[in-house]
């Protein structure tokens, strides 16, 4: 995966401003309950809303993104061959422009296995990620795959933006782990 040509935007947003983001994409692209591996979006652009206990995963290469949300409570979920035939058939694994974005979980079992899950298989497929762990309040993310622009946002985050504190410091009061690849920055 060392021929990827392009660098994505993380922009730590406003929950006003995130709505309006949302607006425009409408709810045909939107992942929703009951967040099973089913129920993921592939597209251009893309959200989903409500990251809690849950984990989300965001596997885009610039043209589009498939975006997962992941209960823990369901057993499929949990199921890493079942995940990885799914995404083997949404998206080429051959293309060397994969990047993505790990999102979520808790400190219990069965939250931190299937974030496990998915952090296993982007290892195993060799692609890059960056990983915004355990959020400290339910998190809502949108991919933008023309700007490729990944907007992140929870209560936390908007906040701290209303306190004019930078968006990187925002984002970093979100999450309790935060590890950026060298294919993303925070803007």
């Amino acid at each position: 995966m060392g021929e990827i040509t392009f660098t994505s935007r993380i922009i730590p947003t406003p929950l006003k401003e995130f709505n309006k983001i949302i607006e425009g994409i409408g709810s045909i692209n939107s992942v929703n309950y009951p967040w099973t591996i089913k129920d993921s979006k592939l597209g251009l652009n893309t959200y989903t809303k409500g990251i809690c206990d849950c984990s989300g995963c965001l596997i885009k290469d610039s043209k589009q993104g498939l975006l997962m949300h992941l209960q823990p409570d369901l057993k499929d979920n949990h199921n890493s061959m079942n995940v990885l035939s799914f995404i083997k058939n949404k998206i080429d694994l051959k293309n060397t422009n994969l990047t993505a974005m790990l999102i979520g979980s808790k400190n219990t079992k069965k939250s931190l296995d299937t974030y496990e899950t998915l952090k296993n298989i982007l290892i195993k497929l060799k692609i890059p990620f960056s990983e915004l762990k355990n959020g400290k309040k339910p998190v809502h993310i949108a991919y933008l795959a023309d700007k490729d622009e990944i907007y992140i946002t929870n209560l936390k985050i908007d906040k701290m933006l209303e306190k004019s504190v930078t968006r990187k410091k925002a984002l970093e009061s979100g999450f309790e782990k935060i590890n950026i690849s060298d294919f993303d920055e925070i803007i």
